[in-house]
């Protein structure tokens, strides 16, 4: 509860916070987006990669491995 808390106030406060709202921006921008677009990138060069027929739960499984791996 009491973590919980704490997240939702530093939440609240990033929100509010102009200064905090763009330095949140600056790391998404330069950490988190450079690992989502490698990770899609990956998803995607498996789903193309998949041969017709194949059952869509095989590759959605390996599409899943591929993201989680790393």
């Amino acid at each position: 509860m009491l973590i919980r808390n704490l997240v939702g106030m530093a939440a609240r406060r990033l929100a509010s916070d102009p200064k905090l709202r763009a330095k949140a921006q600056d790391f998404a921008k330069t950490h988190a987006m450079p690992v989502v677009e490698r990770k899609t990138k990956a998803v995607k060069d498996v789903v193309r990669g998949a041969e017709p027929g194949t059952h869509p739960a095989r590759v959605a499984g390996r599409a899943v491995r591929r993201l989680l791996k790393d």
